[in-house]
């Protein structure tokens, strides 16, 4: 089945600035709960890694494998 429904990302729901495709942009952020609803948002790969944590005690844990 073919489908005529187009999905952009639009602005990062970090900074809220228009998202510019690259190699690593957009990123996908998905949440789902345990009932399995979901919902999905875009950001900027320099937006989510800022807002990792960046605690001593878990250094290393959250590095990105990709970006």
């Amino acid at each position: 089945m073919q489908s005529d429904t187009r999905v952009e990302c639009g602005p990062c729901c970090f900074c809220g600035v228009l998202i510019v495709t690259t190699n690593v942009d957009p990123c996908r952020l998905t949440v789902a709960t345990v009932e399995g609803k979901w919902q999905v948002w875009f950001c900027h790969s320099s937006c989510f890694k800022e807002r990792l944590s960046d605690r001593p005690e878990l250094i290393g844990l959250f590095s990105s494998a990709h970006f």
